[in-house]
């Protein structure tokens, strides 16, 4: 019986991780003589994606809205671009996706930087915590009333994976909010406790 379990197990694991692989996203440079161009390609999975491209400046020079497609394609065409570096930018609710674009001459992928989201699930006045830290950089997770005082505070290193459960069931009646601060980003979840 456990060796059914074991075999069960890692063939779950070896689904999760090609599926995730498959979720990649995908960029092409092309650098013909006369087109500067980048193809990106995202398997969305029907997820609201947004896209955007920012120039150094911080100005956005073109944004989408992706949703309700398996499949994001599109070709970017940036030979009336001036030379300098630009950001492409994939966001969805899982993670973001930044790709430094640097356009001269030629088009080049500088640097790819990916960050993971949390994941905030609620059941019945719980609140579940799931955050992929592969760096294992300094996560603050805070809880605060609607009069912003402090009822949880914990700050985590060198974890990987970070995991929580919240208990509101006992908690008095107002709104509450999860603050969870990454090395990237400050990410917020609201409850309602009746």
């Amino acid at each position: 019986m456990k060796t059914i379990l074991k075999f069960t197990t890692v063939i779950a694991l070896l689904f999760v991780t090609a599926t995730t692989v498959a979720k990649d996203p995908k960029l092409r440079v092309i650098n013909k003589t006369d087109d500067k161009a980048l193809v990106f390609e995202w398997d969305t999975q029907e997820e609201d994606t947004y896209i955007q491209i920012v120039d150094e400046n911080g100005n956005i020079i073109y944004s989408e809205d992706v949703s309700n497609t398996k499949v994001y394609t599109k070709k970017f065409d940036l030979k009336n671009l001036e030379e300098g570096d630009y950001l492409l930018e994939a966001e969805n609710a899982l993670k973001k996706i930044t790709y430094t674009i640097n356009v001269d001459d030629k088009v080049g992928v500088a640097r790819r930087k990916e960050n993971a989201k949390p994941v905030f699930r609620k059941v019945d006045n719980m609140v579940y915590l799931n955050l992929l830290n592969l760096e294992g950089k300094k996560v603050e997770i805070k809880v605060v009333d609607s009069d912003n005082r402090m009822v949880f505070k914990e700050t985590l290193e060198n974890e990987t994976l970070v995991e929580k459960a919240f208990n509101f069931k006992n908690a008095f009646a107002g709104n509450y909010t999860v603050i969870v601060r990454d090395s990237a980003s400050v990410h917020y979840e609201d409850i309602v406790v009746n």
